[in-house]
């Protein structure tokens, strides 16, 4: 594949309202972002991925846009985020902005001319059916657990959501939608705006079925179906994905990434040579301790388990195109509880997940408090600050599930973990505001903040510099990025690949189990490991409790 500048990026990926709140209302907000820029620089990623900034009631945390063309006042204007591109241009950093363009906020003037007026033209930039019995014309569930469709007031109007009732989805059947969404991208591009991650892209095209009267068979106790096989990369969405990406991103060489779940089938077209994304992410990894298990119930990641996942993520992609690996992100509980046995939580672990995150093939994206070793936080439903958090919470009792195991769940599974505001120093709310934070900050900043991690040249963060500057500026920095993906044969809990390109390669193998394992193999040239290396009297490596290590 060719050479790309977003294939030799490292993503640092933002929670504007949780990284820094630079004027005390305990939100965080845009001109904190650019007083941190130099952090960030000194990390050594030079892109930046912020989530929603967009106006919004923030019903899901702005994932609910009320308008595409200004930024929240909550974290500032617009003024503030010509300043944080600015800025970020002068150390070489670029922007990605959070696009959301399979639904609206019900708040949007769109949504409120639609239902104000039927007759109105919004009223077609949205999904409307006439139906005159007090329950939902089909028993399709959303994402959060509730039905896909919403009742206007008491009329016989119903609208389509994917998400929550507060979401409704856009019409993407409507050409004059299409173009309106095209004309606001370009408006960003010239702003300067560096690429895009696109939320829920693969829901556009609905499926005839999807919007229908029949009753599906059902999955869960409730007697609901999921909407996901009815509005999931539908037949038809090809049409609209390339006239989006043929009018915007190409012609700009912006960078996309794009939040769908795409069958490997179709994974050429989307992230091919000349598919409609630069990447996509993978859910394989991410959701591998929730995939096919009972509500409410975590199945524990195991290196073993990983291993066959990781490998196929890699080898699938690496066929027909460029992937995004990542361990955590702000829909994600934070990958250190995730990855590792409870037990098995230490500096030393870290920097394995570390090792293995930025030796994958694709561009690697870390998540704001991860390169500190930010864990998850336990909190009481009150605590929580997420729409579907109250929806699951909701769906759960009605299945006759009690708030102990539900708040269990929570506990390891809660898209706040990773909401917290972020971990600065040891002083009051982490440094993150003098006022009080929009959501609880984890009791723990009083030992893992920035202040610690950076005065010791032995900690997490230091490896993750380490690491970065390994993947960007080192000999073997084309090997990293554009080499070629080989797994290994390992031990168990181990998981071993090499990376080659042209006639060059280097080796990683990282153990994810708390035990030594004997490899019978010898590791010369090493480039960077994460504790002491130990050899057997043949000279065998014996790779301690959690290590990783990278040699040629």
């Amino acid at each position: 594949m060719s050479n790309t500048w977003w294939k030799e990026a490292v993503v640092y990926q933002i929670y504007p309202k949780s990284y820094y709140d630079s004027n005390g209302d305990g939100i965080g907000d845009l001109a904190g972002i650019t007083e941190k820029l130099d952090y960030i620089q000194s990390l050594g990623t030079n892109v930046i991925w912020l989530c929603p900034i967009f106006k919004s009631p923030m019903k899901d945390n702005g994932y609910d846009i009320a308008d595409y063309s200004a930024v929240d006042p909550i974290f500032g204007d617009n003024n503030a985020l010509d300043k944080l591109i600015s800025e970020a241009k002068k150390r070489d950093i670029k922007i990605l902005l959070d696009l959301v363009l399979n639904h609206s906020s019900d708040e949007h003037p769109w949504f409120k001319s639609a239902i104000e007026d039927p007759n109105s033209p919004y009223a077609d930039y949205y999904i409307f059916k006439q139906w005159d019995k007090p329950t939902p014309p089909n028993n399709l569930r959303t994402y959060f657990d509730c039905s896909v469709w919403s009742r206007v007031g008491k009329t016989n109007r119903w609208y389509f959501n994917s998400f929550g009732p507060e979401q409704p989805d856009l019409n993407w059947e409507n050409p004059q939608l299409r173009k309106d969404i095209i004309d606001m991208i370009n408006v960003w591009i010239k702003k300067g705006v560096a690429g895009f991650r696109i939320d829920a892209i693969g829901n556009l095209k609905k499926s005839p079925e999807a919007l229908s009267e029949y009753q599906f068979e059902p999955d869960k106790d409730d007697g609901s179906a999921s909407l996901v096989p009815w509005v999931l990369n539908q037949p038809g969405i090809d049409k609209f994905l390339t006239e989006l990406v043929e009018n915007t991103f190409k012609p700009a060489n912006s960078m996309t990434v794009a939040e769908i779940d795409v069958p490997e089938k179709d994974l050429r077209a989307y992230v091919g040579e000349n598919g409609y994304f630069s990447m996509v992410f993978d859910f394989s990894i991410a959701d591998l301790d929730i995939r096919n298990e009972k509500p409410f119930t975590i199945n524990p990641i195991t290196g073993e388990r990983l291993k066959p996942v990781f490998i196929k993520s890699q080898l699938d992609t690496q066929r027909v195109g460029w992937g995004a690996p990542y361990l955590e992100n702000h829909d994600q509980p934070r990958s250190l509880n995730k990855f590792l046995p409870k037990g098995g939580i230490n500096p030393v672990s870290a920097k394995m997940l570390a090792t293995f995150l930025l030796t994958q093939r694709g561009t690697p994206f870390i998540y704001q408090g991860q390169e500190i070793g930010m864990t998850n936080c336990p909190m009481t439903l009150d605590e929580h600050d997420d729409l579907h958090v109250f929806k699951l919470h909701e769906w759960g009792n009605k299945l006759g599930y009690s708030d102990k195991q539900i708040i269990e769940y929570f506990n390891g599974r809660s898209r706040d973990n990773s909401r917290t505001p972020f971990q600065w120093n040891s002083k009051i709310n982490g440094g993150f505001s003098t006022g009080k934070p929009w959501l609880k900050v984890n009791p723990n900043y009083v030992d893992i903040n920035v202040q610690n991690e950076t005065q010791d040249k032995h900690s997490l963060f230091a490896y993750y510099q380490q690491l970065i500057a390994l993947r960007r500026h080192s000999e073997i920095s084309d090997i990293l990025i554009y080499g070629e993906f080989l797994p290994l044969d390992s031990p168990e809990n181990v998981i071993a690949f090499k990376r080659a390109y042209e006639g060059n390669s280097v080796n990683i193998y990282c153990n994810f189990s708390g035990e030594e394992k004997v490899l019978a193999i010898k590791a010369k040239d090493i480039y960077l490991h994460n504790s002491p290396i130990v050899e057997d009297a043949q000279g065998n490596l014996i790779l301690q409790p959690y290590q990783a290590i990278i040699f040629a």
